[in-house]
């Protein structure tokens, strides 16, 4: 019974070390429809992996039982019940905190140069409208005839 206790730690130690991991990758690489498919195909896999390699290396029985399994998802899902919320809140205020004098400088000298480039921008095309809007104007009076030669039946 003792056995089968310490298997059970470990196998929940293991899988708290596996939420781990699989959250610390999506916070790194990113949350996207493809990308939690595979992050969670990797997940499955190292899973097996831990599961067996545990079995042949340290546990008492040497063979993958499934309250091993089990306790692993019990550890995984642990982690994901317990930390990964404050985690991901860490993360985000570390991240804000990272760039906030990057904000600031995007706020205070490239907005408004930016402005000014879509005001010049802008001033630039309704210039351009309205010298195409005359022309046509112009054009148009050029191809009119003159009312001394049309001719009436």
């Amino acid at each position: 019974m003792t056995a089968i206790l310490g298997d059970v730690l470990w196998c929940l130690g293991l899988g708290c070390l596996l939420g781990a991991c699989r959250d610390l990758t999506g916070l790194l690489l990113g949350e996207g429809p493809v990308r939690c498919f595979v992050w969670d195909v990797a997940a499955f896999a190292a899973a097996a992996v831990l599961l067996y390699g545990f079995c042949a290396g340290v546990s008492a029985s040497g063979v993958a039982r499934w309250y091993m399994a089990g306790a692993m998802l019990a550890g995984a899902l642990a982690w994901n019940a317990a930390f990964r919320r404050p985690l991901h809140r860490a993360a985000g205020l570390c991240g804000r905190l990272l760039l906030w004098p990057f904000r600031t400088l995007h706020g205070r000298l490239l907005r408004p140069l930016l402005r000014r480039g879509r005001a010049a921008l802008n001033r630039r095309r309704q210039k351009h409208l309205a010298k195409r809007t005359r022309k046509r104007e112009e054009k148009r009076k050029k191809q009119l005839q003159k009312p001394s030669k049309i001719l009436y039946n």
